[in-house]
């Protein structure tokens, strides 16, 4: 089994894109789930009804995840306080109601509220997410993690090692497809030869953010876009104490778990860094 687990805000359809396009390339079989509503809580059912060969679980929970059994996948989380501004901007003007109902009321909440107070029922919003992310299982054999961080800023290099790890690139995972798929109990995964490292570049290069934002670079923003920002590290610019003590009130413990430092601290420390 193949799989990409995302978290919400976390730059998931942007490497969920990147997946999909290097799927259809290689003729694999891609599922994408958002959460277990989508596959009636059986994970592992809905991957052997739809013969899945690479599943992309956007929010994804560490209960169902390791139903799958042995697996090669990535996780990529990202630093709660970012998550937390970029969640508000998205439900306020950007992400898309049609599958997400309860959405819309929440939006409608957003609307009559100032940006400090909209931020602070926020916080109350993340929980599920933020229970997730706290309960991952960090340490699960097969599974590479990585930060969001770390791959917009080294997009080429960072994906290189993930679609590496699945075994999706040349000459980057102990010995192509075949190998994963013996390991992973399968006889094939129907695909004679992977991408090249040039083919990915390409992919990466056709997903940048630049293009994804309508010609905006990382940083320029647009409130009312999906791809609003593209820049690690606005909480420190967004957030006040109040909004920082209520994170760590209602999750203590969450930003430093997930390997982020300056939780106490708040916005003025000098340890505070997304890719340490």
């Amino acid at each position: 089994m193949l799989a990409f687990y995302g978290h919400h805000r976390c730059g998931s359809s942007w490497v969920s894109a990147i997946l999909e396009a290097a799927c259809s390339k290689l003729d694999l079989r891609f599922r994408q789930v958002y959460d277990h509503r989508m596959f009636d809580g059986d994970l592992a059912g809905f991957v052997a009804r739809e013969s899945v060969d690479v599943l992309v679980y956007m929010n994804a929970d560490w209960t169902h995840a390791k139903t799958l059994g042995p697996q090669r996948a990535f996780h990529v989380i990202r630093d709660p306080r970012d998550v937390l501004v970029s969640a508000y901007y998205s439900h306020r003007y950007s992400h898309p109601t049609d599958y997400w109902t309860e959405l819309v009321e929440h939006r409608e909440a957003l609307e009559a509220l100032s940006l400090d107070q909209g931020l602070m029922a926020e916080v109350q919003c993340r929980r599920l997410q933020f229970r997730e992310m706290s309960e991952w299982n960090y340490e699960a054999e097969g599974v590479l993690e990585l930060r969001f961080e770390d791959l917009v800023a080294r997009p080429e290099s960072l994906l290189l090692d993930a679609f590496g790890h699945l075994g999706l690139v040349d000459g980057r995972a102990s010995g192509r497809l075949q190998t994963v798929a013996r390991q992973v109990g399968r006889a094939t995964l129907g695909v004679a030869t992977p991408l090249t490292r040039s083919e990915l570049a390409d992919l990466i290069e056709h997903h940048r953010f630049s293009r994804l934002s309508g010609g905006r670079e990382p940083g320029v923003e647009d409130v009312r876009h999906h791809y609003r920002n593209g820049s690690p590290g606005e909480w420190r610019a967004v957030l006040q104490d109040a909004h920082l003590s209520a994170l760590h009130e209602h999750f203590p413990g969450l930003v430093a778990r997930l390997g982020y430092s300056g939780e106490e601290a708040g916005r003025g420390s000098s340890t505070d860094s997304e890719t340490s």
